[in-house]
């Protein structure tokens, strides 16, 4: 476990636990970037980020264009949830003084597995309607991510959507010209690039994604008007999943293995930026 520096007026070290550190914050942002590659190639949506969802829902139901509509809304309804049930659960188990982070992980991994195998073997069945029902789940995994871990090195982050995450970036780097020391004691400059290593996660997730997908056979469609990227569903894409998934499963392993060493892998309460 690595010690960072406390603030000034604090000397005293502290420790972060496992999923505060930036290598985690990068991982977790790898893994919602590979997941938006499949739901916006196979369904025209970001499915872990809810802004674009929220404002296009307004639209949608101006103008009268009900399936999208539900689709939006629906993506944002399924990430709350997501939030909502593993918030319960966290809340359980905290007050029981039990870790949480290894079995959210677990769960989130296999769920994960699942969509790529009920995709892949034509269980949930290659059209529209389908992409947007693991599109739906994949919200709900997505929701239960960002409520469970928000923080890096001891911070507010975004691991499913960056929009803060750009502008703690660029504001840390900007800050690096007035001040060398930032927050904990520790150079803005740092700062800026953690956040920058979780907006590198989080587009190269997206390339790779996208890749695997073409890679399986990933078919473009560009007869759609208004669609920045739609394709044919194949089951073949399925299988792109298995990546997200297999790396949260081994940051459920990671985490169980620091558990067994009695280290708390858990994000702590609170974060060090308003």
């Amino acid at each position: 476990m690595t010690t960072y520096k406390q603030i000034d007026s604090h000397p005293e070290a502290v420790r972060f636990p496992l999923m505060e550190l930036p290598v985690i914050g990068f991982v977790l942002a790898f893994v919602c970037g590979t997941l938006n590659a499949w739901t916006l190639m196979n369904a025209a949506t970001f499915a872990t980020v809810q802004s674009g969802n929220v404002a296009s829902s307004g639209i949608y139901l101006a103008t009268g264009e009900w399936s999208k509509f539900l689709f939006a809304w629906g993506s944002v309804i399924a990430f709350g949830l997501g939030s909502f049930v593993c918030g319960y659960f966290m809340t359980t188990w905290l007050r029981k003084g039990r870790v949480y982070t290894v079995p959210v992980l677990w769960a989130e991994g296999l769920i994960i597995a699942l969509m790529a195998v009920l995709w892949a073997t034509s269980v949930i069945p290659e059209t529209k309607t389908g992409a947007q029902i693991v599109c739906f789940v994949v919200s709900f995994v997505a929701g239960a991510q960002g409520n469970s871990f928000h923080k890096n090195h001891g911070m507010l982050y975004g691991n499913v959507a960056v929009t803060f995450v750009v502008q703690a970036a660029f504001n840390f780097l900007v800050q690096s010209f007035i001040n060398k020391k930032g927050i904990n004691g520790e150079p803005n400059l740092k700062w800026s690039g953690i956040f920058f290593l979780v907006l590198l996660g989080f587009a190269g997730g997206g390339a790779i994604g996208a890749l695997t997908n073409v890679w399986l056979g990933w078919e473009h469609d560009a007869t759609q008007d208004g669609v920045l990227v739609n394709g044919t569903p194949v089951a073949g894409t399925g299988w792109a999943l298995l990546l997200p998934a297999a790396l949260t499963i081994i940051l459920a392993l990671i985490a169980g293995r620091q558990k067994h060493r009695n280290l708390d892998p858990d994000p702590t309460a609170g974060g060090l930026i308003p």
